[in-house]
């Protein structure tokens, strides 16, 4: 019987692998070094099929840069620069999927895979089963996802995976509107996303915490010299050991960032050792009159962020309630030409009418909203930010205490809130930044977690959001109920112990 002819051959294969026929053709000019058997072809109907890993190459490579060489991935999806976001063929994603399902079969992992906009999520345990074909089937027709990795030695990656197609024409498209660059002739591929040797690098960027911890001795012999007669209200001063789990997120989701710093007038926490990304401040060394001291205001405390010594010009302020619930760039805090961003509220709720019954925050953003209109006629700053990581510039705060010298000194010489406080990070900084063009609005996927919605997050919301702020208010510190929730949502998402932790569990889930 004589073959049949080799063009019908061809016919075949772009009927039933289109995506596959169309990238044969481009393959040598794009991969010239890349090994010819990576992938021979794809299947309609992903198989359940897991290839054995070379363990000793992924340890040797780091893992991102094994799938960078085998996978023939870029990196920088978003920014052309993150080595942990990479960019990736969509005929490729069975194979990715197969590796991933080797590693787990190699070593045991914890996998967790998920999309942004929380329509698609699995966790597997290191014990159970992965389904790779189940996986390849929700995520065929995805534009993007994260993968998070954690073995038993606690060692973790997090990956964010953006795919691209190929026309016949040899155009590639990323399917991700977020992309770095969006259409590209696919022999382009190296120039745009396999090489960063003429890209500039991150601006360092810090973090800065302040935090109080309602159990410490010292902590609470200051408070009773200070206020005899009064006790302390817990929702504003208790610690429920969010500190460790917000810097777990830090460390996890914002690897790039510089230092953080934790200002207290507290001892650190036994958990925390001394480690050269985190740095301990104590109030004596940002309050330019030590005899103010001590203070339990935050807007004191905070009005003394930008004398921290060795800060960057660029810092995000945390509470200690905040986490981060997704891969964070730092293009989430300042675009690209260094101006910080402003996570308005979209509704105002700052006004001039104060009464008694007007909260400490609202009537510091009164006072601001009095300076802000001597220097800006006209502007009206109504909107509250939003509660989220706080993007700050060294350079601007400084300006503004060079404007309003009196001020800083009443806010910093108030142990107590009071009625001439200015909340400066909150509210004055973001509006004051905005007005001069140095801040622009932005808006990201957020939540303020509370007893009413806790459950969202420990469901089938919990990997939704970006920024999670768990706030203590209205009597929630003593809530056991949503304590307990809170903590179930830490063991979900934030059970990896971070470097500078003393004891680093085993990974689980």
């Amino acid at each position: 019987m004589n073959k049949k002819p080799v063009k019908y051959k061809k016919i075949r294969k772009f009927l039933r692998d289109p995506n596959m026929f169309f990238y044969d053709m481009f393959r040598k000019r794009v991969f010239k070094d890349a090994p010819p058997a990576a992938i021979t072809k794809t299947e309609a109907k992903p198989q359940q099929v897991t290839r054995s890993v070379d363990l000793l190459e992924v340890n040797r490579l780091g893992l991102p840069e094994y799938i960078r060489k085998y996978l023939n991935a870029g990196i920088g999806a978003e920014d052309g620069v993150n080595p942990n976001s990479l960019v990736l063929w969509s005929g490729y994603l069975n194979g990715l999927i197969s590796f991933i399902g080797g590693l787990k079969d190699s070593t045991p992992t914890n996998v967790t895979i998920y999309t942004l906009g929380g329509g698609f999520n699995i966790s597997s345990r290191a014990d159970e089963r992965f389904d790779v074909k189940a996986v390849c089937s929700a995520l065929a027709q995805r534009p993007d996802f994260v993968v998070e990795l954690c073995n038993i030695l606690g060692e973790t990656h997090v990956l964010h995976f953006y795919l691209y197609d190929l026309a016949p024409s040899g155009e590639a498209t990323m399917r991700s509107g977020r992309a770095w660059q969006r259409r590209f002739p696919i022999d382009m591929f190296e120039q745009i996303y396999a090489s960063k040797a003429e890209r500039a690098d991150y601006q360092s960027v810090d973090a800065v915490y302040t935090w109080v911890n309602h159990a410490d001795e010292g902590w609470q012999a200051l408070w009773t010299e200070s206020f005899p007669e009064e006790g302390f209200d817990p929702d504003r001063y208790t610690n429920n050991d969010e500190l460790r789990y917000s810097l777990r997120s830090l460390n996890k989701y914002a690897p790039w960032l510089n230092k953080i710093y934790v200002v207290s007038n507290c001892q650190r926490p036994e958990w925390l050792r001394e480690d050269p990304k985190v740095v301990w401040v104590d109030h004596t060394e940002i309050f330019p009159d030590t005899t103010v001291l001590p203070n339990f205001n935050s807007h004191a405390i905070e009005a003394c962020l930008h004398r921290i010594p060795g800060l960057c010009e660029n810092f995000i302020y945390l509470n200690d309630d905040f986490v981060l619930g997704q891969p964070c760039l730092p293009t989430d805090f300042f675009d690209e030409i260094g101006r910080s961003l402003a996570y308005f509220e979209p509704y105002g709720m700052a006004g001039d009418l104060i009464t008694d019954e007007t909260p400490d925050y609202l009537v510091a953003a009164s006072n601001s909203r009095k300076l802000l209109r001597d220097l800006f006629p006209g502007y009206q700053a109504k909107n509250l930010h939003r509660h989220v990581p706080y993007c700050l510039k060294k350079s601007v705060l400084t300006k503004i205490e060079d404007l309003f010298p009196e001020v800083f000194t009443k806010t910093r010489s108030a142990k107590r809130r009071s009625l001439e406080d200015i909340n400066l990070t909150s509210f004055l900084y973001h509006h004051f930044a905005y007005a001069s063009g140095l801040a622009v609005k932005a808006d990201a996927p957020g939540i303020i977690i509370r007893p009413t919605n806790i459950a969202r997050v420990v469901s089938k919301e919990r990997f939704k959001y970006k920024l999670i702020c768990f706030n203590d208010g209205n009597g929630s510190a003593e809530d056991t109920t949503y304590k307990n929730q809170t903590q179930i949502f830490f063991d979900q998402r934030l059970f990896q112990s971070a470097p500078w932790e003393r004891h680093r569990p085993q990974a689980s889930v």
